[in-house]
């Protein structure tokens, strides 16, 4: 017979079987007796079609090549994915950078009457003005395009002209207008007529969206600006021209409806007519009145001292060259440094001490200096320019070991990683992020809209290889401004400074001139101002987290270790590709950095030569011209 234990155990056991047997059936008759009693909701059907692989899965095969997407060994694609902290994720390839699409850039027109003859020295006067207005509007977000009679000859009204008998200063304002008319929506601005105001002046960015619900004039610019799009420009026209008072007119804008047109505020342009000069410069009205070639000149050099002006109030607080790592970067800033103190140079003019016509309280060049600061880390302030050379890792690995002789073991035990981007973002981001949401900031301060009007940013491969910086002077501080010597300074090759042009939409000085400092003709005991290298030169003021200057034997080995490391960048030998992607390895985000910058700024380039190709044969001061593509 079986142990009392084991009959008390089988019993439970038998007794927890049937309980479970008997309350699950009426479990289940209960609730799906419940359920029939439960009237079902009524919701609405949709007919969707449920995808099996979702929107945010990785492409399996790269994104097709985009237009004129390379340059050299760069390459990239446009997509509103670019923050992404690695381009090759989306890509697919380590050497495709990840950049924001191109912003589209509205059309602004000027009229250039060719029918009139013109000897060479006039053709070259008018194509320097040409191109100091390109520039102007280029750097602000438009496409400058110049119109010729070929375009108004297109229009179908053109023909309406010669019967009309009006007098010649309107004609040629109805040419104008037709030559616009005929190529479609946009602004129509005089060749005097330039934007003087920041890249995120409100009217400006209005004008960029290209959206405009009225014919628009502007208040005290004459015929300087108009903006409107196609239609509103041809009912314009056709409506003067139908006008029984059209012999009795003398401008477009007499000749047009008041009621067609918007009145704006002119607060963003400079207008440079006859009654401007002749009011506020008439040194130089009285130039072009003795030489007309000369004076023309002189009042082209006056426009770009005056956008060179604005945009040096606009950043009253000065120009910032990032040396992030200081102890062994001099040579590697060099040639930033170098544009910057270009920058802050005043450019020669026949008024140096005047303002723009749209901002006479402006601080004139000459009578301050912008400061110059070398710090380690980027600064997101408004009124500070930014200037930035971006290493490879490569590159910035030998300059902190101060030998080429670098070895893997070296890279992967002595190195910190990224260590470039993480003193580059420090200031903003502090000291607890890792690389990858670095480069994310970084790729914001380089290419969002903000951080293009306030920042430039190089590779070290974007500087010539065999740039000669040759700064001497024997100028003497005086406080006569008109008898200072100049100081010629030729550090970068003309082509590169014409390419700094299209970016910062002024010409770079190529030559320095006093400041207006007063200074004793004596230098007093303790004077710092004195006291530099260079005879006659006053020191700059060093500021409190400026590195401490390097001795001659360091610079010339830096600069021997950024050409070694040039070459080992390309190079074809299998021993230091090796080594260079052993550096790219283990620095991603330093990497992604390089690549970005090296990137964006090849892209930028390549749309203005893209744009100086096409309207090369259009600078207005030709005759005879073929036809535009569109």
């Amino acid at each position: 017979m079986p142990p009392t234990r084991f009959r008390t155990l089988v019993i439970v056991a038998g007794a927890a079987l049937i309980t479970l047997f008997v309350l699950s059936s009426s479990t289940r008759q209960v609730a799906s007796h419940a359920a029939s009693a439960v009237k079902p909701a009524n919701f609405p059907t949709f007919d969707l079609e449920v995808p099996t692989r979702f929107t945010w899965h990785h492409s399996a095969h790269k994104p097709p090549e985009q237009k004129n997407s390379t340059s050299g060994e760069a390459s990239w694609y446009a997509d509103w994915r670019w923050l992404n902290p690695f381009s090759s994720s989306v890509t697919l390839d380590e050497d495709r950078a990840l950049l924001p699409p191109l912003a589209e850039r509205p059309f602004v027109y000027t009229y250039c009457d060719t029918t009139v003859k013109r000897d060479e020295e006039t053709k070259k006067v008018d194509s320097e003005i040409i191109q100091t207005w390109r520039r102007a509007w280029w750097a602000k977000g438009f496409r400058p395009v110049v119109l010729t009679q070929a375009e108004a000859m297109a229009n179908p009204l053109y023909r309406e002209l010669g019967p009309k008998g009006m007098q010649k200063t309107l004609e040629y304002d109805f040419a104008r207008w037709l030559a616009w008319s005929h190529m479609g929506t946009g602004l129509l601005a005089d060749i005097f007529c330039v934007p003087m105001a920041t890249y995120d002046d409100p009217l400006l960015s209005h004008l960029r969206r290209n959206d405009f619900e009225q014919l628009t004039r502007f208040e005290g610019l004459g015929n300087g600006l108009f903006a409107g799009n196609k239609a509103q420009v041809e009912s314009a026209v056709k409506n003067a021209l139908n006008d029984a008072r059209l012999s009795t007119f003398k401008s477009i804008t007499e000749a047009v409806q008041s009621s067609q047109f918007r009145v704006e505020q002119p607060t963003s342009f400079a207008y440079y007519d006859s009654e401007s000069l002749t009011r506020r410069y008439s040194a130089v009205a009285d130039e072009i009145l003795l030489d007309p070639i000369k004076g023309r000149r002189e009042l082209n050099k006056l426009i770009v001292s005056h956008l060179h002006t604005v945009w040096q109030n606009t950043f009253s607080t000065g120009i910032e060259v990032l040396k992030p790592l200081p102890a062994h970067t001099t040579a590697l800033v060099e040639p930033s440094l170098h544009l910057a103190q270009l920058l802050v140079e005043c450019p020669e003019t026949l008024l140096p001490s005047s303002c723009p016509p749209n901002k006479p309280k402006c601080t004139p060049c000459v009578g301050s200096r912008m400061p110059i600061t070398q710090p380690e880390a980027f600064r997101n302030v408004s009124t500070l320019y930014t200037i930035a050379t971006v290493p490879h890792p490569y590159t910035m690995i030998t300059l902190n070991n101060q030998s080429s002789e670098i070895t893997i073991a070296h890279i992967r035990r002595k190195t910190p990683r990224d260590s470039w981007i993480h003193s580059v973002t420090r200031d903003v981001l502090g000291d607890g992020r890792g690389g990858p949401s670095r480069v994310v900031a970084f790729k914001d301060a380089v290419a969002s809209t903000f951080g293009q009007q306030r920042s430039l940013w190089f590779t070290v491969e974007h500087f010539p290889s065999n740039i000669a910086i040759d700064i001497t002077s024997d100028k003497v501080p005086t406080n006569d401004v008109q008898s200072a010597p100049i100081d010629t300074r030729t550090p970068f090759p003309e082509n590169w400074l014409q390419e700094m042009a299209w970016h910062f939409g002024f010409a770079i000085p190529r030559s320095t001139i006093s400041h207006g400092e007063s200074m004793s003709p004596v230098p007093l005991p303790g004077d710092q101002r004195w006291q530099k290298g260079q005879q006659g030169i006053p020191a700059d003021k060093k500021g409190s987290y400026d590195p401490p200057d390097p001795t001659e034997n360091q610079q010339r080995v830096e600069a021997q270790l950024l050409k070694k490391a040039r070459d080992t960048i390309n190079s074809k030998d299998k021993r230091l590709r090796q080594m260079r992607d052993v550096a790219e390895k283990w620095n991603l985000a330093d990497l992604e950095a390089w690549r970005f910058v090296r990137a964006f700024h090849a892209r930028k380039v390549v749309e203005r030569e893209l744009f100086e190709e096409e309207e090369s044969r259009f600078d207005g001061t030709g005759g005879a011209r073929g036809g535009r593509w569109w």
